[in-house]
């Protein structure tokens, strides 16, 4: 398929429904896979070139291209796409994800006078930024932005009697190697500007690009975020720090709506608290994700209806019922795939427990309970039925983080 039929305003539009739907769920809804060598860069962020020319053909002709339809390959796409004024940037990312980890566990966190604990502020400006990174937004933030919004973080996450310097954070993260600041002139940046220059120069600060592609995979950005609670937030509610920030997601597996949230007016009363009349309706809209159906009901056929976890089997309406659930989360922030080797087949309780990370497959198979309140036992595993130890090893670390929530 040739792309000759691509104009600058056709790549425009495929980069702002890559925006709008989020990296992994744009490359799922149209076939194509990460870019490993070409990618292009606009107003600072990157996006998968063959996957945006594929896009951006269909906006100029109707006919969306796949993968398997660029017989030229990576360098013929990242030739058009230059041709008509874009940035195309070559070398694959660096995958190193244990270096991330290392420099996030490595910070030069200061220590205020008469308390030994490591100050909170570069941790809650990085969980911030990653909060950014899973809403898919820009990757450089505005100074005034940042102020306005991790200021009030500081106070409300940072340690007792400590001051709110959101400028310290902002500056100082570039010592990390994953943080770079932009807009200050190099002869004011010889040392620490003051808040004056900031608010004066209006800079950008963010994480650099190589942290950035590097926290796009959702494996990854988990396992920053738990090293960044586990090293320097060990005593955090970190449901209600994660609620604060915009990292609620990170709280349950999948899209477990929080029970405790209570509905707002109810239906009359009389004077003896009886209701009085039909129960309240209200409208709602909701967007959900389209599961595959074929491969729910093969996970159920192959486990005979049987609960993985308690080995329960239910009935409802005189017929087996039992639940597929996703080991990792379909949605944001998890993004996980909709395949076979991610589900279990489970009852309505243990699936409410597993989502809501209450329990847990260890690393020998055993389920467990996140607060150490239950007796081990083998995840039962059917022939013939493929689980991939990455999904579960995800699970895992989102239990591990969310521990401490639950006290």
């Amino acid at each position: 398929m040739g792309l000759g039929d691509i104009r600058y305003e056709h790549v425009i539009a495929a980069t702002e429904e890559f925006r709008r739907l989020g990296r992994e769920e744009f490359l799922r809804t149209y076939g194509f896979g990460r870019a490993r060598s070409y990618q292009l860069v606009l107003d600072g962020r990157r996006y998968d070139s063959k996957a945006i020319a594929g896009v951006a053909h269909g906006y100029a002709t109707g006919d969306f291209l796949s993968a398997a339809d660029f017989s030229g390959g990576a360098a013929t796409v990242a030739r058009c796409l230059r041709e008509l004024g874009f940035v195309v940037e070559t070398g694959a990312p660096s995958d190193n994800r244990a270096g991330l980890l290392a420099r996030l566990r490595q910070l030069k966190v200061s220590r205020g006078p008469g308390n030994p604990a490591p100050s909170r502020h570069q941790p809650l400006s990085l969980l911030w930024a990653m909060a950014r990174a899973a809403d898919d937004r820009p990757r450089l933030t505005p100074w005034p932005t940042f102020r306005d919004e991790v200021g009030p973080l500081l106070i409300e996450f940072g340690l007792p009697n400590a001051k709110a310097t959101p400028e310290y954070p902002f500056w100082h993260l570039q010592g990390s190697g994953l943080w770079e600041v932009g807009g200050i002139p190099a002869e004011l940046a010889k040392r620490a500007p003051n808040v004056g220059i900031f608010n004066e120069r209006h800079p950008q600060a963010g994480f650099t690009a190589e942290t950035a592609d590097l926290l796009c995979d959702p494996v990854t950005r988990l396992e920053a975020i738990a090293t960044i609670c586990e090293t320097y937030l060990g005593d955090i509610d970190r449901q209600a720090l994660f609620s604060r920030i915009g990292l609620s997601g990170y709280t349950t597996s999948g899209g477990l709506l929080t029970p405790w949230v209570e509905e707002t007016g109810g239906a009359d009363t009389d004077e003896y608290g009886r209701s009085v009349g039909p129960a309240p309706r209200r409208e709602a809209t909701r967007s959900v994700i389209v599961r595959d159906e074929a491969l729910a009901r093969k996970v159920k056929e192959l486990e005979g209806g049987r609960c993985q976890v308690c080995d329960t089997a239910l009935r409802y309406l005189n017929r087996p019922y039992s639940e597929a659930a996703h080991i990792r989360g379909l949605g944001s922030p998890h993004h996980g795939p909709d395949e076979l080797q991610n589900l279990l087949c489970l009852c309505a309780n243990c699936h409410v427990l597993f989502d809501g990370l209450e329990i847990y497959v260890d690393s020998e198979g055993l389920v467990r309970g996140t607060r150490g309140d239950r007796a081990p036992r083998p995840l039962r595993r059917a022939p013939g039925h493929p689980i991939d130890e990455a999904h579960v090893a995800y699970h895992r670390t989102l239990c591990t983080l969310s521990a401490r929530v639950k006290g």
